[in-house]
């Protein structure tokens, strides 16, 4: 009778597991802060990397936003990539925010590629711009914060 019931719970809890589907969450890119003030523009950049021949690569959905230290939406916008190619948004100190100063940051978002997971391999980067000279004083690369890959050796010690 133990084993019935051993058994009935396996089969219940995956019919329940397999009735809830599958679900996949976005990855995200975030920067680290930064500051920007007049006279500056902040960019955000992506670049999707293309595969060599003969590999097939999939078109990337990708959400990009420029974000301020509240969690406000300064700018943001979707785009469908291509290998090899790069977009980006920007946002101007003196006309995108009020009192033309702000700690910002950069998102990205890139949706699953299918419902097993995996994610288009993108490089985001966030650039402060000198409106007067055209020069970039800040670069920052981005790093993947949602969802984090397993820490090795997270579990070492354990038994």
């Amino acid at each position: 009778m133990k084993c019935f019931s051993c058994l009935a719970t396996i089969v219940f809890t995956s019919v329940l597991a397999s009735a809830q589907g599958s679900f996949v969450p976005s990855q995200q890119h975030n920067s680290t802060v930064v500051g920007i003030a007049a006279g500056q523009t902040a960019k955000l950049n992506v670049l999707y990397p293309s595969i060599p021949a003969p590999f097939l690569q999939v078109m990337c959905h990708v959400t990009i936003s420029i974000v301020d230290d509240q969690g406000s939406i300064l700018k943001t916008q979707d785009f469908q990539m291509l290998g090899g190619k790069s977009v980006s948004i920007s946002v101007n100190a003196d006309t995108d925010i009020p009192g033309h100063a702000a700690q910002i940051h950069g998102l990205t978002f890139t949706p699953a590629t299918s419902s097993t997971g995996g994610y288009c391999e993108v490089l985001p980067s966030l650039d402060i711009v000198d409106n007067a000279t055209g020069k970039t004083v800040v670069h920052l690369e981005t790093t993947v914060t949602y969802p984090r890959a397993l820490a090795v050796g997270l579990g070492a010690g354990l038994r």
